[in-house]
């Protein structure tokens, strides 16, 4: 389905356009508040530590991600705004593709440099088995 933003009333487009984005934020950040809850209250200070060790590691990965989905939608909407819709639904596949590509070669690289960046971090021993 193809949805065009370019017409209609720009507060309700907007709004049908954020919303689902404004849930996703508000459901991830719920999922950091419950898994703080659970870990610091049901398991162990040390692991609600772990779990504040392994964060930045995450979110260099989070970053590369959205990197790379803001440079395809650029891509896709330059194709859509042109009504080039059999290149923008290449666009999309490929932008998929290299996606799961990256996910598998970023899960490797993860595995491999989680260790060392702890380390570089500065993460204490007791901590260190449930960051990694």
């Amino acid at each position: 389905m193809v949805t065009d933003m370019t017409t209609g009333r720009t507060s309700s487009v907007l709004l049908k356009f954020s919303v689902p984005m404004l849930l996703s934020v508000a459901f991830q950040q719920l999922y950091n508040i419950v898994d703080s809850v659970i870990a610091g209250n049901f398991v162990s200070e040390k692991a609600l530590g772990a779990i504040g060790a392994g964060y930045p590691v995450t979110m260099i990965f989070m970053a590369v991600a959205t990197g790379g989905s803001v440079g395809a939608s650029v891509v896709t909407a330059r194709l859509f705004g042109a009504k080039q819709n059999t290149a923008m639904k290449t666009a999309v596949n490929t932008a998929l593709s290299a996606f799961l590509a990256a996910a598998v070669l970023l899960t490797v690289v993860g595995c491999i440099i989680c260790t060392p960046v702890l380390k570089l971090l500065g993460t204490p021993d007791d901590i260190f088995a449930d960051s990694d």
